[in-house]
């Protein structure tokens, strides 16, 4: 079983990035929308098979904006 939550986190600071106060939610959405097996997909942009955590475009969003698209990863120390 996969806790969404600490992967999102793993995958956060793999990247270099850090998680915002609204990761646990995104991190509960994930689990309702897709559950375990597909959590890395974005709940904001469920469609788009480009869009998923710590993507080049999440990421592409982070270093451009300061954050992701979700919310819950960010550039700089919070």
């Amino acid at each position: 079983m996969v806790d969404i939550l600490e992967e999102m986190k793993k995958k956060c600071a793999a990247a270099g990035y850090y998680p915002t106060a609204n990761i646990e939610k995104i991190a509960r959405a994930k689990n309702m929308m897709f559950g375990q097996d597909e959590w890395h997909r974005c709940p904001c942009d469920g469609s788009n098979e480009k869009r998923f955590c710590i993507s080049p475009l999440c990421q592409s969003d982070i270093e451009r904006d300061g954050i992701c698209h979700c919310r819950c990863y960010q550039k700089v120390k919070p």
